[in-house]
């Protein structure tokens, strides 16, 4: 008896030992080790096995098939929870599921969840016993329904489980991880300014009374050295915990020229000791827009300019890697971006994560796109979606509003103005500190429902000419003088195969996008634009090419090649490096457009170069051609420079130039670069042939590209 005693004695000394280091909500990933098959069943030879994130239309929609797989699909797994484990509850959550989630454990019906963008959170305790095997079911569909929304888009609807699923391990007690698919910490701030931040932090809870019992939540704020400046501590009555603090002399988040970030921390004890926790951002901020005056960011003027983004690359589709998020923001921000507006759903959690660190200013929006339909479902669906986007990314600084809708067609079967003016009070019900938006199309009363609005306009591709933006914009501004007006979209498609010496409005529609209209058509928008410095945004669409199965344009089918980079990443296009010679002000730029066109028709051309680092020079073959300064938009132009027969070498040089980092050499198309390293100079060459001839590049067996 004395030595089992002894023995119980030892075992709970290791249970409290150990207890407390996995009384804390463990998050295991189930990424790994799935069954894969199309349908509700199949025969085990048909299933693959497949790791997530996962799209099951990565092959069959980057090409123009309009008829690539929208049904249902079913990812299969067994988990155990080990017999030893000392959590009393456990959940599953499912980071996104496009479109329509249903979930089973040994084929019992768990729950159901409609939108493809957000993340749900269900509670499998009742049905897991612990050191058994059970099968987990997902069945997944993408089938396109009128009751959920997207309806419809110009982007394709990838199928499948394409941003991972957890299983979350937790006590009886915990902060609840189900509500609206959220972390169940709320922090809102107010009255914030360079002397003052007051700091309401929210906590959520899950569990019986009995387990609730003699529990305390601890709330506290640390600096970015992880120093606790504000803490608080409050026992737990009910099912929800809230106090308010006050920070002097805060440190601001400021954009991309200091993004610095506070973490909000919420620790939940039994006993005084620890059973869960949440950690979040935190970034002090106000900000404000007028009509007239344009966008601020702590009392001072901010231009937000940047891209659209949709969640989509060659060969992964919207099945992103943590790596392809900073990759892509590393593009983003070379180029001088201080905003993206994510088009046109929720992004990963992954990627506002990376914006708050790096001060990139986000729109975040709901799928209510193009289309508006008399559906109850549908109404609610949108309503649901839009909750659960302020519920799950509520914490994040970088979203500084909150997108309602974009293109809603008020003639196509239904009003939606009225559907529109619900949505932003919702907004309003559960976020008071953000302002709503819309991107808008058309002259029509939906746009004076949310706080900001801002216009997709295509002057000089969608017809008309590119000089009608200004005038345009200056005409609603002059109807409309007390709505804060910004530019949401603005782009004209390019394809890298296609290049041209003269300057022809493109077919928008047809298979010829040649790359020097793009430039012309950025060139000429950005002076108007920039010279407006009232509109409140101004982003460009879109950062990358995309799908969109429906498009039969320039020389791939199914892509939108409006991007200032190739779907693949590996191509920056010549308005890519004239947005960077404007924006980027920590980089200098010295760029020769129109390098790609190798063939010219002409003796004497016109030269053109993108330059941030004052007059620049021009030598063709060793002479020459004098210098030049760019103009308000970092354009210096050459004209009618004369090229000899044959092969001639076209070198710019300008002053404070020392590296340069954006130069692509491919020998196969006669392109010369010379690089010279210097603290003050250095040139930049390029071959230009009256005879050669642009060849065309495969780099792998999904996406072409051009040198």
């Amino acid at each position: 008896m004395g030595r089992w005693n002894i023995r119980w004695s030892i075992l709970l000394v290791l249970w409290c030992v150990t207890g407390v280091k996995l009384a804390a909500m463990k998050v295991e990933s189930l990424d790994r080790g799935w069954f894969f098959n199309r349908g509700y069943e199949s025969q085990a030879a048909d299933k693959v096995t497949v790791d997530l994130p996962h799209t099951w239309n990565a092959a069959d929609a980057m090409f123009g098939n309009v008829n690539y797989y929208r049904g249902m699909s079913t990812y299969s797994r067994f988990i155990v929870v080990p017999s030893s484990e000392n959590f009393k509850r456990v959940f599953l959550r499912v980071k996104a599921a496009q479109t329509v989630a249903d979930v089973y454990l040994d084929n019992h019906f768990v729950a159901q969840h409609k939108g493809g963008y957000t993340s749900f959170t269900v509670e499998l305790t009742h049905l897991i016993r612990k050191g058994e095997k059970h099968k987990l079911d997902i069945r997944v569909s993408n089938a396109q329904t009128m009751e959920i929304a997207p309806i419809c888009g110009d982007f394709n609807i990838w199928g499948g489980l394409n941003r991972g699923v957890e299983l979350l391990h937790t006590d009886d007690a915990c902060i609840d991880p189900t509500f609206y698919g959220s972390s169940g910490v709320f922090f809102t701030q107010y009255n914030v300014s360079e002397k003052y931040a007051g700091l309401e932090m929210k906590a959520l809870l899950s569990g019986t009374e009995m387990a609730l019992n003699d529990c305390s939540i601890e709330f506290s704020l640390l600096d970015a050295k992880r120093k606790v400046v504000l803490c608080k501590e409050t026992s737990v009555s009910g099912k929800e915990a809230l106090v308010k603090m006050e920070l002097n002399n805060p440190h601001l988040w400021d954009g991309v020229n200091d993004p610095y970030l506070y973490t909000g921390v919420v620790v939940l004890k039994r006993g005084g000791k620890e059973i869960d926790r949440r950690e979040e951002h935190v970034g002090f901020r106000f900000y404000s827009a007028d009509p007239d005056k344009g966008f601020f960011l702590n009392g001072k003027p901010y231009s937000i300019h940047g891209v659209n983004y949709h969640e989509d690359r060659a060969e992964r589709a919207s099945a992103f890697r943590p790596e392809d998020f900073e990759s892509d923001l590393n593009l983003i921000q070379e180029m001088g971006c201080t905003a993206v507006r994510l088009a046109h759903y929720p992004h990963a959690q992954q990627l506002h994560n990376l914006m708050d660190r790096r001060g990139l200013i986000a729109w975040a929006e709901i799928p209510f796109v193009n289309v508006f339909v008399s559906h109850p479902l549908y109404r609610e669906n949108l309503k649901q979606q839009l909750v659960e986007l302020i519920c799950q990314y509520y914490n994040h600084p970088c979203i500084l509003t909150w997108g309602l809708f974009n293109e809603i067609n008020p003639g196509w079967l239904e009003n939606p103005n009225p559907m529109a003016e619900e949505l932003n009070k919702l907004a309003k019900k559960w976020d008071i500190s953000r302002p709503t938006t819309g991107a808008s199309n058309q002259e029509d009363p939906l746009n004076g429902i949310p706080d900001l609005i801002a216009f997709n306009r295509y002057f000089g591709w969608y017809g008309d000419d590119c000089k009608e933006m200004g005038e345009w914009i200056d005409k609603e501004h002059r109807a409309y003088p007390q709505r804060c007006m910004g530019i949401s979209e603005y782009g004209a498609g390019a394809d890298v195969f296609q290049q041209a010496d003269s300057l022809i409005h493109p077919e928008p529609w047809g298979q010829w996008h040649p790359e020097n209209w793009q430039t012309y058509y950025h060139i000429e928008n950005w002076k108007q634009l920039a010279s407006r410095p009232f509109l409140w945004c101004k982003f460009v669409w879109c950062m990358f090419d995309f799908s969109a199965a429906g498009r039969k344009e320039g020389t791939t089918f199914g892509r939108n090649d409006k991007g200032l980079v190739t779907y693949d990443r590996r191509i920056k296009k010549d308005a890519f490096y004239f947005y960077k010679a404007n924006w980027n002000k920590k980089e200098k730029v010295l760029y020769i457009a129109s390098k790609r066109c190798q063939n010219k028709s002409n003796s004497s051309v016109d030269i053109q170069v993108f330059s941030n680092c004052g007059d620049a020079e021009l030598f063709v073959n060793g002479k020459s051609m004098g210098k030049c300064t760019p103009d308000e938009v970092c354009v210096a132009t050459w004209n009618n420079v004369p090229l000899q027969s044959g092969e001639n070498q076209v070198t710019v040089r300008a002053s404070g130039l020392s590296v340069i980092n954006w130069l692509e050499v491919y020998s196969s198309v006669r392109n010369v670069v010379r690089k010279r390293m210097s603290d003050d100079e250095a040139p930049i060459s390029s071959v230009i042939s009256l005879s050669g001839r642009m060849k065309r590049f495969c780099f792998s067996s999904h996406t072409c590209n051009s040198a």
